[in-house]
């Protein structure tokens, strides 16, 4: 009886099917989206604030820094590929703190990224600091359209990232996908929560302008924010979207750890109807190998970053990637 009792509370969230036969499923599609915590080349740029990762800096960030960072991002990418044939990379990787295209064009060019012929869409965003959001499409995906959406907040001085926007078409069905960074903390959460409330509102309205019902859409991102905070509750609310990272098959403890406890600043949520009967969700949650960590004086695991204040710790990143991997179901099976 518990047993059945369980397997109907299971129900209403998503199917997860017992039949591995793959005539009844599309392609597994496999989402990411990582932080990687200030990945910036070592050249002066004439527009942006990058001042403080230039070689003359107090961080001395020069052409050996940089090129470990990229090494030490790809050896958390090959780590995806373990116990999988062909480097099994993720279809959609979104990411967030890059200073421009050519980063990611040189995080490409390791050999593990060389048969996945990745689509980059980005822009330079009006972010003060020069950290832009990002999208890595693989070839699965004929793009429909593709969008930049400007956070501009009358009542804030700085600027903030752009949230970059896809609607892509995949076996029939048509996907939107959006990745953010929204603003961050600093000053104290409450009194920068009307920032990031704001950001929400943005994305919000654009939703429901460029989205339809029987798309599928899926928002990804560091939203500087926890699950139970007021700018994604209200997104949730007002959108009747399904946060992955508060379900109860979410795998891992969290994406970020403050202060020695674990938490969701990087979440993925997903339209409602992803709770349809032709969805099959395989996995979600945070990634992390034990060579992603190390611990603290306190003696807590925590990501393993490359720099704290100007000190170089040649690390990975300050927050752990985040990923979603369904198909959907076939012939109503």
């Amino acid at each position: 009886m518990k047993r059945l009792i369980f397997f109907l509370l299971f129900i209403p969230f998503f199917c997860f099917s017992q039949n591995n036969n793959s005539d009844n499923f599309s392609d597994e599609l496999f989402l990411m989206f990582y932080n990687v915590e200030n990945l910036f080349d070592t050249i002066d740029s004439p527009i942006n604030n990058d001042n403080e990762f230039l070689p003359n800096s107090k961080k001395n960030w020069n052409s050996h820094k940089y090129f470990h960072k990229l090494e030490q991002l790809n050896k958390v990418f090959s780590s995806l590929a373990e116990n999988k044939n062909n480097n099994f990379l993720p279809d959609v990787i979104g990411l967030c703190e890059v200073e421009n295209r050519l980063v990611i064009e040189d995080l490409l060019t390791s050999p593990l990224f060389g048969d996945h012929n990745y689509t980059i869409v980005h822009k330079d965003s009006p972010d003060r600091r020069g950290i832009d959001c990002a999208l890595l499409l693989s070839d699965k995906f004929e793009v429909l359209k593709k969008d930049f959406i400007t956070i501009d907040n009358p009542d804030v001085d700085s600027k903030t990232r752009d949230i970059v926007f896809v609607k892509l078409k995949f076996d029939g069905h048509v996907i939107n996908i959006f990745v953010n960074h929204w603003p961050s903390r600093w000053g104290g959460q409450e009194k920068s929560n009307h920032k990031r409330v704001f950001a929400s509102k943005v994305l919000s309205e654009y939703i429901n302008l460029n989205t339809s019902p029987d798309e599928y859409t899926v928002i990804m991102g560091d939203f500087n924010d926890y699950p139970s905070n007021e700018s994604i509750s209200k997104l949730i609310e007002e959108e009747k979207f399904i946060n992955l990272m508060t379900s109860k098959f979410i795998s891992g403890i969290g994406s970020y750890n403050y202060k020695g406890k674990w938490n969701w600043l990087d979440q993925i949520l997903v339209s409602e109807n992803f709770k349809s009967s032709n969805i099959n969700l395989i996995s979600s949650g945070s990634f992390k190998r034990d060579f992603m960590l190390y611990k603290n004086k306190y003696g807590d695991s925590i990501p393993s970053r490359s720099f704290g204040g100007i000190n170089w710790y040649g690390g990975f990143s300050d927050h752990l990637p985040v990923y979603f991997k369904f198909n959907f179901i076939k012939n109503g099976y």
